[in-house]
């Protein structure tokens, strides 16, 4: 509680200031400012470099996994193309297999006939209209 405390009011310091000294206006200097050591400015400079060039290696990375999600966010929306394709496919074939159902269960058809008739020795064939009373 006394470091959160602390943290908002902005007195908790987590480095060395020792070596940091404030000079007066006018000592080689037109305004006030903190004159830290040689070795921990180029320190600080290295550190900035460093950070900087890490940063550059992660933009790169980033943009190189916003070209694969774009990449795959197109291949995504081609399956979606083709499985909507598909699916309008399927409905339409399952629209035209319930018609022909429906006109297979009909009981009324039209047929064609053929026969021979021993007792006046004549074949016979035809064509006519036929209604299904038992289906095998």
């Amino acid at each position: 509680m006394m470091m959160l405390v602390s943290l908002i009011a902005g007195t908790a310091s987590w480095g060395d200031t020792g070596k940091v000294e404030l000079r007066p206006a006018g000592y080689k200097l037109t305004a006030p400012a903190y004159v830290v050591p040689v070795r921990d400015g180029r320190d600080t400079v290295e550190l900035i470099e460093t950070q900087a060039a890490e940063l550059s290696a992660l933009r790169e990375y980033l943009a190189a996994q916003n070209a694969s999600l774009e990449r795959v966010a197109a291949e995504f929306e081609t399956l979606e193309t083709a499985v909507t394709d598909e699916r309008k496919a399927w409905q339409s074939e399952v629209e035209k297999l319930a018609q022909r159902n429906e006109r297979l269960s009909s009981p009324w058809s039209i047929g064609f006939f053929g026969g021979y008739d021993p007792f006046r020795d004549e074949a016979v064939c035809g064509v006519g209209v036929t209604y299904a009373v038992i289906r095998f």
